[in-house]
């Protein structure tokens, strides 16, 4: 395989983009620019100076960072409100000129490196309902990763509804259970439709809002700037971060037996470089493997509407214990638990 991937230590995102935004939310609340830059290796010089770029890594040091400097609650979602359409050059201005949220959404995954670099935005649909899915791309968030979350979905939310000029039905579900403090900071910024311990990361919103008119949009001006940004690209847009690469090629391989081996052999890469890719990436084949096997059953069961023996079956489980077993490793609850806890399609009601 061609390599059409970027790495966890790639400096590519512009400092003086959202990080100096996140940093500023830090420094009106009179914390230290040396603190806030801490382990990152740049300085408040290098932001301003408007030249320097940052890795994955380096912005996640800057955001574990800034969890402990603003342990309150609410700076990630006050980061999130003001995070988008932003100005980020062609991205932002995409986001700006959408003239509706299926366009808007368009531009936000064909952008994702600078729009959304940590937890970039996998959108589908089914017959009725739209899906927002959040996943890391190149590095895994650990503890920040709840942070990360609350930044993206309330960044939607606000774009949303700026560009709308009304608040859009969206409904949330999160991978972890819900926090024993801070529960009505997602209240007060998300609102009430929240289902915590899902086991993925999604927003979901009727499709029927996809398409309706943004009144700050410009179906003119939002395909000329579609043209110039898909005929000069920087960075090639389309490249994906390192493990949300080998996520998606384990997805679309979903229903085969597949190992280490077979994804470096996929990756034109030993099975020995593989292993120390993913771990500089801080993460491992077992942990992307499971990531990927629960999302799609999650999809199957909750989207789907199969029952156990489908889903099984799908994942070439031939035993309906095993699977059971599997399941609840992988998200704490049964695969029957889940669907009777978790109305997905109710909650976007």
């Amino acid at each position: 395989m061609k390599p059409n991937w970027y790495e966890c230590d790639q400096r590519y995102l512009p400092a003086h983009h959202q990080p100096a935004l996140l940093l500023d939310l830090l420094l009106v609340r009179d914390a230290s620019s040396h603190k806030v830059l801490k382990g990152t290796g740049l300085f408040y010089e290098d932001i301003i100076e408007g030249k320097r770029h940052m890795s994955a890594l380096q912005f996640q040091q800057l955001i574990s960072n800034s969890q402990k400097l603003a342990p309150e609650g609410d700076l990630s979602f006050r980061w999130g409100d003001n995070l988008w359409p932003g100005h980020y050059g062609l991205g932002s201005q995409l986001l700006s000129n959408a003239p509706d949220l299926k366009r808007g959404l368009q531009a936000l995954v064909h952008f994702r490196h600078t729009l959304s670099p940590l937890l970039v935005p996998r959108v589908f649909e089914d017959e009725h309902y739209c899906y927002i899915q959040w996943l890391d791309t190149c590095c895994d968030l650990a503890s920040s990763r709840p942070f990360m979350v609350e930044t993206s979905m309330m960044a939607l939310t606000s774009l949303s509804r700026w560009q709308s000029q009304t608040s859009l039905p969206w409904r949330y579900g999160f991978s972890y259970q819900a926090p024993t403090k801070g529960i009505e900071q997602y209240q007060v910024h998300l609102g009430e439709k929240l289902m915590f311990g899902l086991g993925v990361d999604v927003m979901v919103i009727e499709k029927r809002w996809l398409e309706q008119a943004w009144p700050k949009g410009s179906v003119t001006a939002f395909r000329a700037s579609w043209h110039e940004a898909t005929q000069s690209d920087p960075v090639p847009e389309s490249l994906s971060g390192f493990c949300e690469s080998v996520y998606d090629w384990l997805v679309k391989h979903i229903q085969q037996p597949v190992t280490l081996p077979d994804v470096a052999l996929a990756f034109d890469m030993s099975s020995a470089t593989l292993k120390r890719k993913l771990k500089k990436h801080r993460t491992s084949f077992q942990q992307i493997q499971d990531q990927a096997r629960l999302h799609v059953c999650l999809y199957l069961l909750h989207v789907k509407g199969m029952n156990n023996e489908q889903v099984a079956q799908q994942l070439l489980f031939n035993d309906l214990t095993n699977f059971r077993r599997a399941f609840k490793r992988w998200s704490g609850l049964t695969p029957s638990a889940s669907r009777q806890q978790f109305q997905l399609h109710s909650l976007a009601l």
